[in-house]
C-alpha cells in the first residue's frame, strides 16, 4: 500500500481536520479528499463519517489508524537505519503552560530514558499556536489539549478542569464573583462562563491570560476565581466543588503530537514509549 496514503490518513487522525491535515502534508483539501477516497476504495471499508460539519473516523477507521502507524513506524525505522542523520541538535518540544509542572517533566524523562544524551529546546505556548508551529516544522513534538474524545495525536491522559480560589482570601464567597480566566480561545473560558451563567451567579470578568501561572498569581492575591486544568494547580490553592456552589467543569484530553519533519530521534516508536511511560508514572485521579 502507498505509504503516502497512510501518512495522509495518520495526518488526519492527528490533526482531526481534512483542511489542517492537507496543509500539513502540502496538498490542497480537494487533493487530500481524493487521497482518502482512494484509501477507502483500497481497504474496502468506510473510514470516515460526517457528524454535522465535522469529519470523524468510523470504528473501522480508528482500528486502521493503529495498523497504519505500525506500518509507518517500521518504515521510518528502516529508513533511519539506512541513512545517516544529524542528531546533534536539541529536540524542539512545545507545551502549554498548564502542563509544565506535572506532565512535561515526565514526558522529558521518558525521552531521556531512550536518549540519555539528548538536549531540549522548550517552547511554552497555547495549544492553538503549538499546532501551527508543528504544521510549519518549528517544533518536533508537542503536548497539546484536545477534546476528551478526540483522536488527534497520542493520548496521554484525561485532565479535569477545576475552579480555583485562595484559602486565605476566599474570593469565591464574593458577590459578584470576580473571574480570572484563560484566553477566549481556550475551552476552559467558554466552559467557565457557561457554568457560572447556568448557576445564575453574578460575576465580573477581571482578567484573561494565556499563562496559567499568571492566573494563579491573581488567584493567590485574592483578585479572582480561576478555571484551569487541574495539572496546573498546586496544594496552596483551594479547589472548589458543589459544596462551594461551583459545578464541576468538563475535562480535556492531553495528547502528544509529532511533526512530519521532526528530529531524527522523534518517531512513532518514541511516541508510543512516551505514551506508556506517562500512563505508568502519572496516577490519574480524575
Amino acid at each position: 500500500m502507498d505509504s503516502d496514503l497512510l501518512r495522509s490518513f495518520v495526518a488526519f487522525a492527528e490533526c482531526g481536520s481534512f483542511n489542517r491535515a492537507a496543509d500539513r502534508i502540502g496538498r490542497t483539501p480537494s487533493a487530500f479528499s481524493m487521497q482518502m477516497k482512494r484509501l477507502e476504495d483500497l481497504v474496502g471499508n468506510k473510514l470516515f463519517e460526517r457528524e454535522g460539519r465535522n469529519v470523524l473516523l468510523t470504528s473501522d477507521g480508528i482500528t486502521f489508524v493503529g495498523y497504519a502507524r505500525r506500518i509507518l513506524s517500521l518504515q521510518d525505522e528502516a529508513i533511519g537505519i539506512l541513512r545517516s542523520k544529524d542528531i546533534a541538535r536539541p529536540i524542539r518540544i512545545g507545551c502549554p503552560d498548564d502542563y509544565m509542572q506535572n506532565i512535561l517533566p515526565i514526558v522529558l524523562r521518558a525521552i531521556k530514558e531512550r536518549h540519555p544524551d539528548i538536549e531540549f529546546f522548550i517552547s511554552v505556548n497555547p495549544t492553538i499556536l503549538l499546532q501551527r508551529m508543528l504544521d510549519q516544522g518549528e517544533l518536533d513534538l508537542a503536548v497539546i489539549s484536545r477534546s476528551e474524545k478526540g483522536e488527534e495525536g497520542y493520548f496521554l491522559r484525561r485532565e479535569p478542569g477545576v475552579w480555583v480560589s485562595s484559602p486565605i482570601h476566599k474570593q469565591h464567597l464574593s458577590n459578584p464573583i470576580s473571574l480570572v480566566l484563560p484566553a477566549s480561545d481556550c475551552k476552559f473560558y467558554a466552559w467557565a462562563i457557561d457554568s457560572i451563567s447556568k448557576a445564575d451567579r453574578p460575576f465580573t470578568l477581571f482578567a484573561t491570560s494565556r499563562q496559567a501561572a499568571s492566573l494563579l498569581h491573581l488567584v493567590r492575591d485574592g483578585l479572582g476565581v480561576a478555571a484551569l486544568a487541574k495539572a496546573s494547580v498546586t496544594d496552596e490553592f483551594l479547589i472548589l466543588d458543589h459544596g462551594d456552589g461551583f459545578a464541576p467543569l468538563p475535562a480535556v484530553g492531553v495528547a502528544l503530537m509529532l511533526s512530519d519533519a521532526s528530529h531524527p530521534l522523534v518517531d512513532r516508536q518514541l511516541a508510543a514509549h512516551i505514551q506508556n511511560y506517562v500512563s505508568t508514572n502519572i496516577i490519574d485521579d480524575a
